[in-house]
């Protein structure tokens, strides 16, 4: 049987989705070490998703990653779009207080690579990087990624992508992020993003790909 555990906090950061969790872990009647077992099993989540990892994310205080809610959801017999749509709510929340979470990415609206479900999302989110990073020419960009290995940046194709033409490619994704500053953890988060993008073009129309109505620049 599941073990009970102090009350969520009513002022918690997170309660809804702390609430929300626990009830499906409460159903279930899981113990999170059974859970944590069943996620290794299935592989429905990537690493760090152990017992004690899914026991402080129904707590309330932090946001726990999407893929540890996933995770948390699935075995407890919740859908993946559910958990989905309300890490989401939890992270929007985050962006309005000034809260944080784990992992830390970025602060602003806008700028989460894990909020991007969509190619105008990615869009959106590359626009907002570069005027970060100090708006930077493409031909400066180009120079960054080639001094840091990144892989190739070419001016006339991130023309036509920034100007929302094309999809970028994994690769040039990579590699634009990186010349945009990004390192280390962030970048498996913007592959991920370019993922759902893709996944998420190809259930539309080719009409309907990646212009969305304005521009950040």
């Amino acid at each position: 049987m599941a073990r009970s555990k102090t009350p969520v906090p009513h002022a918690a950061l997170y309660y809804e989705l702390a609430l929300w969790l626990r009830s499906l872990r409460e159903r279930s009647g899981l113990t999170y070490r059974r859970m944590a077992q069943l996620i290794e099993d299935a592989r429905i989540a990537g690493q760090g998703c152990s017992a004690v990892t899914l026991s402080r994310a129904d707590r309330g205080t932090v946001l726990p990653r999407r893929d540890v809610v996933e995770a948390y959801a699935l075995v407890c017999g919740a859908s993946r779009r559910d958990a989905r749509v309300r890490w989401e709510r939890a992270a929007q929340r985050a962006d309005a207080v000034g809260g944080g979470g784990e992992p830390p990415v970025v602060s602003r609206p806008g700028h989460r690579p894990e909020l991007v479900y969509h190619p105008a999302h990615l869009l959106e989110a590359m626009h907002r990087l570069r005027v970060d990073a100090g708006r930077p020419s493409l031909r400066e960009m180009q120079r960054r990624a080639r001094e840091l290995d990144a892989g190739p940046l070419p001016r006339s194709t991130l023309a036509d992508v920034l100007g929302g033409l094309r999809m970028p490619s994994e690769e040039l994704l990579v590699a634009y992020v990186r010349a945009c500053g990004q390192h280390g953890d962030n970048v498996p988060l913007w592959r991920d993003a370019w993922a759902r993008a893709l996944d998420s073009r190809a259930a539309e129309a080719p009409s309907s790909f990646f212009r969305f109505g304005r521009r950040i620049m």
